[in-house]
């Protein structure tokens, strides 16, 4: 064996060992390309799975908040609805025959009578019902004064520095507050 011989059977090993280096290296190539491409098409699924729960979320809360706001504006007609009531009530009452409403001003009077003071009213009460109110308030220490409230009906009374506001929109507000859950129940029940 010379020298040919051993130079040509150690090219030819170095030729065959880099043969199966590269088969292997190509080999493992097509093992990460291929890994790569699943791990893509997975990325892929998981983004787009991800991309319709996020829609979907944005959806429930988009709805969410047009629920609420939809409600919001319900509460806000009803409240109207129960505000127009309260002020037609106010309307209603300053507007009886004038016995009725007369009758109703002096029996909210009579728990006054002894302690006094000045009764103020509205300018129409004060020119439709001054003098009957006068003599029906004779032998107690009410009067009727001249100042005429800015009120719809009813009658503020002053005692000295105290003023006692029983004018009809205070006391239906006051029952408002007591009654605005019965009323609502009436209304939308």
């Amino acid at each position: 064996m010379g020298i040919e011989n051993i130079t040509a059977r150690i090219l030819q090993e170095a030729k065959d060992e880099a043969k199966k280096t590269q088969e292997a290296a190509a080999a493992q190539k097509a093992a990460l390309l291929e890994k790569a491409a699943q791990d893509a098409v997975a990325a892929e699924a998981n983004m787009e799975q991800k991309a319709r729960e996020d829609a979907q979320v944005l959806l429930e809360r988009r709805n969410s908040v047009a629920e609420l706001e939809a409600r919001k504006l319900r509460l806000a007609a009803k409240q109207e609805a129960l505000e127009e009531t309260f002020q037609e009530a106010v309307g209603k009452i300053a507007a009886l025959d004038g016995s009725t409403y007369f009758d109703y001003i002096v029996k909210t009077l009579e728990p006054y009578r002894e302690e006094g003071g000045e009764i103020s009213l509205n300018a129409r009460d004060y020119g439709n019902l001054k003098d009957r109110l006068e003599k029906a308030l004779e032998g107690s220490r009410l009067t009727v004064g001249s100042e005429q409230a800015n009120i719809a009906g009813g009658f503020i009374l002053k005692q000295g520095k105290v003023y006692v506001n029983a004018s009809l929109e205070k006391i239906l507000e006051t029952e408002k507050k007591q009654m605005t859950g019965e009323v609502a129940g009436i209304l939308f029940g």
